[in-house]
């Protein structure tokens, strides 16, 4: 028998007449004939299961359609509901009177999302385009899903799907911004429609149902014949507070609340970033708990009900109790085992159904699902978008890539801007050394969020090796990437401290030897400058050395001194010494004497007079091998004081002048040579 045959045979009154159908994709319509059915799950934002018991005249010898795409239709009103699904089990059941049995596990168009598990990240996006792309990735078409959303959804930076099944990520995505789903059934399919609001969502296509207590006799309508409500107490108020690393000024703390229940859900982290965001997750929050607050249970032989759908209840005695409902969730039950029983009349209900309602009008949001705290380590790549140098932005941020990241991002694309945790930090001040692409780093979540990771630190690698190893073990060392340098050696008696650039070309070296303390300051190749704004103090112990390669140049703003306290000061040059003044030039000693030697020729060139003065006792002036000349361009004067004569004088001969002022001229005999002589005194004597 055919489907259309069963279908139509349904029109009749005959507990015979299939009342409901089961295609399957591969499978030849009629093969598979339905006994009976449960359903569970069937709800918003959830995943429904179906178990089918079914009968086949043949066996199916092409194999079980496990994965395949199908359909259950249930006969109603002169036409076919379908539920659209997929097998997602099948068994053979064994040989029974009449065919094979079997037993199908039939699930939502969803199921194959739990069947995905899967780590990447999602960046600059928002819940919709996540969902979109969850979806399109998964293989739904453009007509197999639907976003009839109303709501504005902020951007998000950065969000992590780690270790975690598509369906598990995507319910999680939908819950967090308010967002549920329903499957608007076709005879062609099933579309996953996803809403924000319960205003968009359709009426059932049965209208009104007449509320009416079950007596056990044949009706012949559809009615609701079980209505009964529930309530729970549940949290009065919603408190939400975060932070937001961008804004670390704002206070970011929101209420929302209602006039039932009791006590506080205060939640931290919910990963608002701002006060407008956090008023709406704060309302949707509260919302979650307003609508289970009140509920109502109902049993009915409906057909045509399904989750998301608006159902009208009339008839009922408490009036309070008529009125529109929003069906959250259906159970089914159907059986037609009675017409395989040589037309038997059915014994008990073909079909009912138990639903979860609640007043429409009421906001719908899906219930949370327990927050994903990472509270391990995670290892990533710092990249960068070209250069040679460690790319960071404005804020000293790093672009990464985690290892579990299976996305084709561009370099330096395949995250946000990630801070990196550093042991010093403040306003104007802080410790950062900066990583370069290919470092590998550990990274771990704030509050356990993966949606806001940071830099612990680097991790070395036989890539990246750390620069102490076996082969240096006593040393501490700190290396830049352009070959900077601190090396602190430890070794017991050969501890030493060193700082320097690339291949040592400028270096400070403080070695503790125990054969001798030694500090050296050295450029290798370049100059070296000491400056201080104020007292510049060298000190030695012992000797201190000074070499210079080529000048050396001692430029004093004031004053120069250069004192001993116990020996000499030696001055020597390889050829001139020469001192220049602007003013004077004094050579004084305190005590001993001042010696001028000169291994050749001394000379003295005055630019204006020449003054020398003996205070305390003699001046001689001697050569000894040669002569003394004495030229002036006008007089010569030499005077006594009277404190002895002036003498002249050679081989006995020679000119006196007393200290009274005498002249006595003495010689083997003295010539006086003139073209004139003048002789003039008061008195002229002669021997």
């Amino acid at each position: 028998m055919s489907l259309m045959s069963d279908i139509k045979s349904a029109l009749t009154p005959s507990a015979s007449a299939s009342q409901f159908f089961f295609r399957v994709q591969g499978v030849p319509d009629g093969t598979l004939a339905v006994k009976d059915f449960t359903g569970k799950n069937h709800g918003l934002s959830q995943d429904y299961r179906f178990q089918i018991n079914l009968i086949s005249a043949t066996y199916l010898s092409e194999g079980l359609p496990v994965g395949r795409k199908g359909a259950l239709d249930l006969f109603w009103q002169g036409r076919t509901l379908a539920v659209h699904g997929v097998v997602c089990e099948f068994s053979y059941v064994g040989a029974a009177a009449g065919g094979h049995t079997y037993l199908a596990q039939f699930a939502s168009p969803l199921y194959p999302l739990k069947l995905t598990r899967d780590n990447r990240v999602f960046l600059n996006t928002t819940a919709p385009q996540i969902i979109e792309d969850v979806l399109q990735g998964a293989g739904f078409g453009d007509s197999e899903y639907a976003l009839e959303l109303q709501g504005d959804y902020p951007l998000r930076e950065f969000v992590v799907q780690y270790d975690e099944s598509d369906w598990d990520f995507l319910l999680r995505i939908c819950a967090q911004v308010g967002i549920f789903f329903r499957y608007s059934q076709q005879d062609e399919g099933a579309c996953v429609t996803f809403h924000d609001r319960v205003d968009d969502l359709p009426a059932t296509a049965c209208g009104e149902l007449l509320y009416e207590v079950h007596s056990g006799t044949r009706r012949g309508r559809e009615t609701v014949f079980t209505l009964l409500a529930r309530a729970q107490l549940l949290s009065a108020e919603v408190d939400l507070k975060d932070y937001n690393d961008q804004t670390p000024e704002a206070y970011l703390r929101t209420f929302a609340s209602s006039s039932g229940g009791a006590g506080r859900d205060y939640r931290y982290g919910e990963h608002f970033l701002d006060l407008d965001e956090g008023e709406k997750l704060a309302r949707l929050r509260q919302q979650l708990l307003d609508w289970q607050r009140h509920s109502l249970v109902a049993e009915t032989d409906c057909r045509a009900l399904a989750p998301g759908e608006i159902l009208s209840i009339v008839g009922h005695p408490d009036a309070t109790q008529n009125g529109d409902y929003l069906i959250v969730e259906v159970e089914h039950q159907g059986d037609q085992r009675a017409g395989f029983a040589f037309g038997e009349s059915a014994k008990g209900m073909t079909y009912r159904n138990k639903l979860l309602l609640i007043r429409a009008g009421t906001p719908y949001r899906p219930p949370l699902a327990e927050a994903r705290r990472m509270h391990g380590l995670l290892s990533a790549r710092i990249e960068t978008t070209g250069g040679e140098y460690a790319h960071l932005d404005e804020q000293g941020r790093y672009r990464l890539r985690t290892d579990f990241d299976l996305g084709e991002a561009a370099p330096g694309e395949a995250s946000h801007g990630v801070r990196m945790v550093q042991p010093y930090v403040g306003r104007d001040y802080g410790f950062h050394f900066p990583l370069h692409a290919g470092t590998e780093v550990v990274i771990s979540c704030i509050n356990g969020d993966l949606d806001r990771p940071v830099i612990l630190g680097a991790l070395p690698n036989p890539d990246t090796p750390t620069p102490v190893t076996s082969a240096n073990r006593t040393q501490n060392i700190l290396r830049t990437w352009g070959g900077n340098e601190l090396l602190m050696e430890d070794r017991a008696g050969r501890e030493k401290t060193e700082l320097f650039t690339r291949e040592r070309k400028n270096i400070l070296s403080l070695d503790a030897d125990r054969d001798g303390h030694q500090v050296r300051l050295a450029s290798e190749e370049g100059e070296m400058e000491l400056y201080a704004a104020k007292t510049l103090l060298f000190e030695s112990g012992d000797t201190q050395s000074v070499e210079v390669g080529n000048d050396q140049i001692v430029t004093v703003e004031n004053a120069q001194r250069l004192m001993t306290r116990n020996g000499e000061i030696a001055q020597q040059a390889a050829t001139d010494i020469r001192m220049k003044a602007g003013d004077n030039i004094l050579f004084q000693t305190e005590r001993e004497d001042i010696e001028i030697r000169s291994g050749r020729d001394l000379v003295a060139e005055v630019g204006r007079s020449l003054s020398m003065e003996v205070r305390g006792a003699d001046f001689d002036l001697q050569v000894s091998n040669g002569k003394i000349s004495i030229s002036a361009a006008r007089a010569i004067t030499v005077t006594g004081q009277g404190g002895g004569a002036i003498r002249i004088g050679q081989s006995g001969g020679g000119i006196e002048i007393t200290p009274g002022g005498d002249v006595i001229i003495s010689g083997g005999s003295v010539d006086v040579n003139a073209g004139a002589i003048s002789l003039k005194g008061g008195k002229i004597g002669s021997n």
